[in-house]
Protein backbone atom coordinates (compact mmCIF):
# COMPACT_ATOMS: atom_id res chain seq x y z
CA UNK A 1 0.00 0.00 0.00
CA UNK A 2 1.30 3.44 -0.92
CA UNK A 3 1.92 6.08 1.73
CA UNK A 4 -0.22 9.19 1.43
CA UNK A 5 1.49 12.53 1.15
CA UNK A 6 0.45 15.39 3.39
CA UNK A 7 -1.27 16.99 0.40
CA UNK A 8 -3.29 13.84 -0.25
CA UNK A 9 -4.28 13.52 3.41
CA UNK A 10 -5.49 17.10 3.41
CA UNK A 11 -7.46 16.51 0.23
CA UNK A 12 -9.18 13.44 1.71
CA UNK A 13 -10.15 15.41 4.80
CA UNK A 14 -11.47 18.26 2.65
CA UNK A 15 -13.49 15.85 0.55
CA UNK A 16 -15.03 14.29 3.65
CA UNK A 17 -16.01 17.75 4.85
CA UNK A 18 -18.01 18.19 1.63
CA UNK A 19 -20.10 15.06 2.13
CA UNK A 20 -22.99 17.05 3.58
CA UNK A 21 -23.32 19.29 0.53
CA UNK A 22 -26.93 19.18 -0.70
CA UNK A 23 -25.83 19.33 -4.32
CA UNK A 24 -25.87 15.73 -5.62
CA UNK A 25 -23.44 16.66 -8.39
CA UNK A 26 -20.88 17.77 -5.83
CA UNK A 27 -21.42 14.57 -3.83
CA UNK A 28 -20.92 12.44 -6.94
CA UNK A 29 -17.64 14.21 -7.66
CA UNK A 30 -16.52 13.90 -4.03
CA UNK A 31 -17.43 10.22 -3.88
CA UNK A 32 -15.56 9.35 -7.05
CA UNK A 33 -12.49 11.23 -5.89
CA UNK A 34 -12.53 9.44 -2.53
CA UNK A 35 -12.97 6.10 -4.26
CA UNK A 36 -9.90 6.85 -6.39
CA UNK A 37 -7.80 6.63 -3.24
CA UNK A 38 -8.94 3.01 -2.84
CA UNK A 39 -8.39 1.49 0.61
CA UNK A 40 -5.95 4.27 1.57
CA UNK A 41 -9.00 6.45 2.28
CA UNK A 42 -10.55 3.95 4.70
CA UNK A 43 -8.51 5.12 7.68
CA UNK A 44 -10.31 8.47 7.41
CA UNK A 45 -13.81 6.99 7.13
CA UNK A 46 -14.93 5.70 10.54
CA UNK A 47 -17.60 3.06 10.99
CA UNK A 48 -20.93 4.68 11.93
CA UNK A 49 -23.57 2.56 13.65
CA UNK A 50 -26.48 4.97 13.48
CA UNK A 51 -26.59 6.91 10.21
CA UNK A 52 -28.80 9.94 10.74
CA UNK A 53 -27.36 12.94 8.90
CA UNK A 54 -26.82 13.10 5.16
CA UNK A 55 -23.06 13.28 5.75
CA UNK A 56 -23.15 10.11 7.88
CA UNK A 57 -25.16 8.25 5.26
CA UNK A 58 -22.84 9.31 2.46
CA UNK A 59 -19.72 8.56 4.48
CA UNK A 60 -21.04 5.07 5.16
CA UNK A 61 -21.87 4.56 1.50
CA UNK A 62 -18.35 5.50 0.41
CA UNK A 63 -16.86 3.36 3.16
CA UNK A 64 -18.87 0.31 2.06
CA UNK A 65 -17.89 0.78 -1.58
CA UNK A 66 -14.21 0.88 -0.60
CA UNK A 67 -14.53 -2.15 1.68
CA UNK A 68 -16.33 -4.14 -1.01
CA UNK A 69 -13.52 -3.58 -3.48
CA UNK A 70 -10.76 -4.26 -0.97
CA UNK A 71 -12.22 -7.33 0.76
CA UNK A 72 -13.59 -8.91 -2.40
CA UNK A 73 -10.11 -8.81 -3.88
CA UNK A 74 -8.71 -10.43 -0.74
CA UNK A 75 -11.45 -13.07 -0.84
CA UNK A 76 -10.38 -13.98 -4.35
CA UNK A 77 -6.89 -14.65 -3.06
CA UNK A 78 -7.66 -16.64 0.07
CA UNK A 79 -5.04 -19.26 0.83
CA UNK A 80 -5.90 -22.89 0.13
CA UNK A 81 -5.22 -25.83 2.41
CA UNK A 82 -3.80 -29.14 1.23
CA UNK A 83 -7.30 -30.39 0.38
CA UNK A 84 -7.90 -27.39 -1.87
CA UNK A 85 -10.42 -25.77 0.46
CA UNK A 86 -10.14 -22.09 1.37
CA UNK A 87 -8.32 -21.17 4.57
CA UNK A 88 -10.80 -20.78 7.42
CA UNK A 89 -8.60 -18.61 9.61
CA UNK A 90 -7.74 -16.13 6.90
CA UNK A 91 -11.41 -15.94 5.97
CA UNK A 92 -12.79 -15.22 9.45
CA UNK A 93 -10.21 -12.51 10.10
CA UNK A 94 -10.99 -10.96 6.72
CA UNK A 95 -14.65 -10.78 7.77
CA UNK A 96 -13.61 -9.16 11.03
CA UNK A 97 -11.67 -6.51 9.14
CA UNK A 98 -14.64 -5.56 6.98
CA UNK A 99 -16.32 -4.47 10.21
CA UNK A 100 -13.26 -3.31 12.18
CA UNK A 101 -11.10 -2.10 9.33
CA UNK A 102 -8.11 -0.98 11.40
CA UNK A 103 -8.04 -4.28 13.29
CA UNK A 104 -4.59 -5.68 14.04
CA UNK A 105 -5.16 -9.43 13.80
CA UNK A 106 -1.71 -10.45 15.05
CA UNK A 107 -2.63 -10.38 18.78
CA UNK A 108 -5.61 -12.63 18.07
CA UNK A 109 -3.55 -15.08 16.08
CA UNK A 110 -1.04 -15.14 18.92
CA UNK A 111 -3.87 -15.80 21.38
CA UNK A 112 -4.99 -18.78 19.32
CA UNK A 113 -1.39 -19.99 19.26
CA UNK A 114 -1.23 -19.74 23.05
CA UNK A 115 -4.48 -21.66 23.42
CA UNK A 116 -3.13 -24.38 21.17
CA UNK A 117 0.14 -24.60 23.06
CA UNK A 118 -1.61 -24.81 26.44
CA UNK A 119 -4.11 -27.40 25.23
CA UNK A 120 -1.41 -29.51 23.63
CA UNK A 121 0.51 -29.51 26.91
CA UNK A 122 -2.57 -30.72 28.79
CA UNK A 123 -3.23 -33.48 26.29
CA UNK A 124 0.29 -34.92 26.58
CA UNK A 125 -0.76 -36.60 29.84
CA UNK A 126 -3.93 -38.11 28.35
CA UNK A 127 -3.36 -41.74 27.41
CA UNK A 128 -6.90 -42.76 26.49
CA UNK A 129 -7.90 -41.15 23.19
CA UNK A 130 -11.56 -41.46 24.14
CA UNK A 131 -10.80 -39.05 26.99
CA UNK A 132 -9.22 -36.37 24.79
CA UNK A 133 -12.53 -34.71 23.95
CA UNK A 134 -13.46 -34.31 27.62
CA UNK A 135 -10.19 -32.45 28.21
CA UNK A 136 -10.75 -30.29 25.11
CA UNK A 137 -14.23 -29.28 26.26
CA UNK A 138 -13.05 -28.59 29.79
CA UNK A 139 -10.23 -26.43 28.45
CA UNK A 140 -12.55 -24.16 26.45
CA UNK A 141 -15.61 -24.07 28.69
CA UNK A 142 -14.13 -24.11 32.18
CA UNK A 143 -10.56 -22.87 31.90
CA UNK A 144 -11.01 -20.32 29.11
CA UNK A 145 -14.74 -19.82 29.83
CA UNK A 146 -16.05 -19.61 26.29
CA UNK A 147 -19.84 -19.67 26.41
CA UNK A 148 -22.93 -19.08 24.31
CA UNK A 149 -24.37 -15.59 24.25
CA UNK A 150 -27.94 -16.25 25.31
CA UNK A 151 -28.62 -12.75 26.59
CA UNK A 152 -27.84 -10.99 23.32
CA UNK A 153 -27.86 -13.76 20.73
CA UNK A 154 -28.52 -11.43 17.80
CA UNK A 155 -25.76 -8.95 18.60
CA UNK A 156 -23.62 -8.33 15.53
CA UNK A 157 -20.48 -8.73 17.63
CA UNK A 158 -21.24 -12.44 17.99
CA UNK A 159 -20.30 -12.90 14.33
CA UNK A 160 -16.74 -11.58 14.40
CA UNK A 161 -13.93 -13.78 15.61
CA UNK A 162 -11.97 -10.94 17.26
CA UNK A 163 -14.93 -10.00 19.44
CA UNK A 164 -15.60 -13.63 20.37
CA UNK A 165 -11.98 -13.95 21.51
CA UNK A 166 -12.27 -10.65 23.41
CA UNK A 167 -15.55 -11.38 25.17
CA UNK A 168 -15.43 -15.23 25.35
CA UNK A 169 -19.06 -15.30 24.17
CA UNK A 170 -20.56 -16.05 20.79
CA UNK A 171 -23.09 -17.97 18.77
CA UNK A 172 -22.77 -21.66 17.83
CA UNK A 173 -20.77 -21.19 14.64
CA UNK A 174 -18.26 -18.65 15.94
CA UNK A 175 -17.62 -20.61 19.13
CA UNK A 176 -17.14 -23.70 16.97
CA UNK A 177 -14.65 -21.82 14.81
CA UNK A 178 -12.54 -21.10 17.90
CA UNK A 179 -12.34 -24.86 18.58
CA UNK A 180 -11.53 -25.52 14.92
CA UNK A 181 -8.78 -22.92 14.67
CA UNK A 182 -7.11 -24.11 17.86
CA UNK A 183 -7.67 -27.74 16.99
CA UNK A 184 -6.08 -27.50 13.56
CA UNK A 185 -2.90 -26.14 15.14
CA UNK A 186 -2.40 -29.36 17.08
CA UNK A 187 -4.04 -31.75 14.61
CA UNK A 188 -7.15 -32.52 16.63
CA UNK A 189 -9.71 -34.53 14.58
CA UNK A 190 -12.50 -31.95 14.89
CA UNK A 191 -14.86 -31.04 12.04
CA UNK A 192 -17.75 -28.63 11.70
CA UNK A 193 -21.30 -29.97 11.38
CA UNK A 194 -23.83 -27.54 9.93
CA UNK A 195 -27.20 -28.63 11.22
CA UNK A 196 -30.09 -26.49 9.99
CA UNK A 197 -30.40 -23.61 12.45
CA UNK A 198 -27.59 -24.82 14.71
CA UNK A 199 -23.88 -25.49 14.34
CA UNK A 200 -22.05 -28.22 16.24
CA UNK A 201 -18.77 -30.12 16.05
CA UNK A 202 -17.69 -33.70 15.50
CA UNK A 203 -14.70 -35.31 17.20
CA UNK A 204 -13.37 -38.51 15.65
CA UNK A 205 -11.14 -41.30 16.90
CA UNK A 206 -10.65 -44.43 14.86
CA UNK A 207 -13.95 -45.10 13.11
CA UNK A 208 -15.99 -43.54 15.91
CA UNK A 209 -17.52 -40.06 15.93
CA UNK A 210 -18.73 -37.99 18.87
CA UNK A 211 -20.87 -34.89 18.33
CA UNK A 212 -20.78 -32.00 20.78
CA UNK A 213 -22.19 -28.50 21.18
CA UNK A 214 -19.81 -25.59 21.99
CA UNK A 215 -22.76 -23.22 22.45
CA UNK A 216 -24.17 -25.38 25.23
CA UNK A 217 -21.03 -25.86 27.34
CA UNK A 218 -19.69 -28.57 25.06
CA UNK A 219 -22.63 -30.91 25.68
CA UNK A 220 -22.11 -34.36 24.16
CA UNK A 221 -24.86 -35.13 21.67
CA UNK A 222 -26.24 -38.51 20.72
CA UNK A 223 -27.61 -39.09 17.24
CA UNK A 224 -31.06 -38.81 18.78
CA UNK A 225 -30.11 -35.43 20.26
CA UNK A 226 -28.98 -34.19 16.85
CA UNK A 227 -32.21 -35.38 15.27
CA UNK A 228 -34.24 -33.62 17.96
CA UNK A 229 -32.36 -30.35 17.43
CA UNK A 230 -33.16 -30.42 13.73
CA UNK A 231 -36.82 -31.37 14.19
CA UNK A 232 -37.37 -28.81 16.96
CA UNK A 233 -36.19 -26.13 14.56
CA UNK A 234 -38.81 -27.19 12.05
CA UNK A 235 -36.73 -29.29 9.65
CA UNK A 236 -36.94 -32.90 8.58
CA UNK A 237 -33.86 -34.77 9.73
CA UNK A 238 -31.61 -36.60 7.27
CA UNK A 239 -28.27 -38.30 7.91
CA UNK A 240 -26.63 -35.89 5.44
CA UNK A 241 -26.87 -33.15 8.04
CA UNK A 242 -24.25 -34.98 10.13
CA UNK A 243 -21.63 -34.83 7.39
CA UNK A 244 -18.76 -32.36 7.92
CA UNK A 245 -18.95 -29.07 6.06
CA UNK A 246 -16.13 -27.38 4.19
CA UNK A 247 -14.38 -24.20 5.25
CA UNK A 248 -16.06 -22.42 2.37
CA UNK A 249 -19.46 -23.54 3.66
CA UNK A 250 -18.60 -22.34 7.17
CA UNK A 251 -17.57 -18.93 5.85
CA UNK A 252 -20.71 -18.61 3.74
CA UNK A 253 -22.89 -19.51 6.72
CA UNK A 254 -21.14 -16.88 8.82
CA UNK A 255 -21.83 -14.27 6.15
CA UNK A 256 -25.49 -15.23 5.90
CA UNK A 257 -25.77 -14.93 9.69
CA UNK A 258 -24.35 -11.41 9.48
CA UNK A 259 -27.00 -10.53 6.89
CA UNK A 260 -29.75 -11.67 9.27
CA UNK A 261 -28.38 -9.31 11.90
CA UNK A 262 -28.10 -6.41 9.46
CA UNK A 263 -31.64 -6.96 8.22
CA UNK A 264 -32.88 -6.20 11.72
CA UNK A 265 -31.08 -2.85 11.43
CA UNK A 266 -32.24 -2.34 7.84
CA UNK A 267 -28.64 -1.54 6.90
CA UNK A 268 -29.02 -1.93 3.13
CA UNK A 269 -25.51 -0.77 2.20
CA UNK A 270 -23.78 -3.28 4.45
CA UNK A 271 -26.19 -6.05 3.47
CA UNK A 272 -25.23 -5.50 -0.16
CA UNK A 273 -21.55 -5.66 0.82
CA UNK A 274 -22.00 -9.04 2.52
CA UNK A 275 -24.07 -10.38 -0.39
CA UNK A 276 -21.27 -9.49 -2.75
CA UNK A 277 -18.83 -11.27 -0.46
CA UNK A 278 -20.97 -14.43 -0.69
CA UNK A 279 -21.01 -14.19 -4.48
CA UNK A 280 -17.25 -13.77 -4.55
CA UNK A 281 -16.69 -16.63 -2.09
CA UNK A 282 -18.79 -18.97 -4.24
CA UNK A 283 -17.18 -17.93 -7.49
CA UNK A 284 -14.12 -19.67 -8.85
CA UNK A 285 -11.71 -17.98 -6.43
Amino acid sequence: MNVLTEKEVNEIKSLIALLDDEDETIYTTVRERLLSYNEMALNFLPFIEEKVTIAEKRLSEVRELLIRASCKEQLRHLKRNKEGDVDLEEGVFLFARQRYYDLDVSPYIEQLNLYASALKEKLTTVNDETDILRHVITFFTEEKQFTGNREDYYSEENHYINRVIDTKIGIPITLSVIYLLVGQRINLPIRGIGLPGHFILRFSYGSSHVYFDPFNAGKILTLSDCESIVKNLGFNFTAEYLQPVSNRQILERMLRNIILTLEKKQDKERIETIRQFIDTLNSDL
